[in-house]
């Protein structure tokens, strides 16, 4: 099973980093914008911060144009990075990456370095190429020492949590996402929600898999729920997706099968109001095992049923071993 990963914004001055679940796309046009650098990656960035991610794109390359035109190869350099991380959360990712390398090879400038290593590293990562996407954002937590910028500290060492949560390595993901949060100075509420529910998330599992059922697994559970908070305070409704689905897994790890149920549904509701597909079939799993757990057979065969059919179709007789064997503690909800 996958999960999404929650969407961290970038800090203040910082040019948008689209990561993990993408917000919708919006399909109504904005005036165009004037011609001019500022104006045009001003506008792109909105789009981009709101998941227009394929308008971002045509405006972050009038604005590297438009900076060619002027004779300031750094300001072209920044906006083709930002096309290039706009056309990787389209799934473009292993096109930009050799106009990426050469901005990375190429360039003075210490933040355009930065913001080329984290692109790369999060195309690397969507790509499912995680021994490639943990040496740019090393690579990119390096260059970010060099930048007088807020934030940009705090997002390498979240992108490295991200990617070794998904490799299982929980106790190390949360130190890098400790040290994001140490780093989160004059940063968006939403980010600090993300980083704070990811840490949750590698405290939740760690604690479970020590069998541990107090302590950490008390201290992941307050960051999910103010993880949680914050995004409906912000109202950013389908970034809570993923703690939802956090709390439908701790909850039924503690077998209290009615909050497991609330949440698991309201995660995939949210899923499928979104169509995040790596959501949908982590929230199936998990409610199939609630039901488990509730005794209701038909209810968990009826979940693990439409797992198998939408997502494993050539898996024969994947809804009876559901039934039979218990595979919480292999399948990884982050991978």
């Amino acid at each position: 099973m996958t999960a999404a990963v929650v969407p961290i914004h970038s800090s203040p001055e910082v040019t948008f980093i689209p990561e993990g679940v993408p917000a919708p796309v919006r399909e109504t046009r904005a005036a165009e914008p004037a011609g001019d650098f500022k104006t045009l990656r001003d506008r792109a960035r909105q789009l981009g911060d709101s998941g227009s991610y394929r308008e971002a794109a045509v405006l972050f390359l009038r604005a590297a144009e438009a900076a060619t035109a002027s004779g300031n190869a750094d300001q072209a350099d920044m906006a083709l990075c930002d096309w290039g991380a706009a056309e990787t959360e389209l799934g473009n990712g292993t096109e930009v990456m050799p106009e990426l390398r050469r901005i990375l090879l190429g360039s003075n400038d210490a933040h355009n370095c930065w913001l080329a290593s984290y692109t790369l590293a999060r195309a690397h990562e969507l790509e499912g190429q995680t021994r490639k996407a943990v040496f740019y954002a090393q690579l990119s937590h390096h260059h970010s020492r060099h930048v007088e910028r807020e934030g940009l500290t705090g997002l390498s060492h979240n992108l490295l949590g991200n990617l070794l949560v998904a490799e299982g390595r929980e106790a190390e993901a949360a130190a890098e996402y400790r040290t994001a949060l140490r780093h989160r100075e004059n940063s968006p509420p939403t980010w600090v929600a993300g980083a704070e529910g990811n840490l949750g998330y590698c405290l939740l599992v760690g604690a479970i898999r020590a069998r541990i059922r107090r302590g950490r697994m008390r201290e992941g559970l307050r960051l999910i729920y103010r993880s949680l908070r914050t995004f409906r305070r912000e109202g950013a409704v389908q970034y809570s997706m993923l703690p939802h689905l956090d709390l439908c897994f701790a909850h039924l790890e503690l077998k209290r099968s009615a909050s497991a149920k609330r949440h698991g549904e309201r995660a995939l509701e949210l899923a499928r109001r979104y169509d995040d597909t790596a959501t949908i079939k982590s929230s199936l799993f998990l409610l199939g095992h609630v039901a488990l757990l509730e005794a209701d057979k038909e209810a968990a065969r009826h979940c693990f049923a439409e797992l198998g059919q939408r997502f494993y179709p050539d898996q024969v007789g994947l809804t009876d071993l559901l039934m039979s064997v218990d595979l919480r503690q292999v399948v990884n909800l982050r991978a």
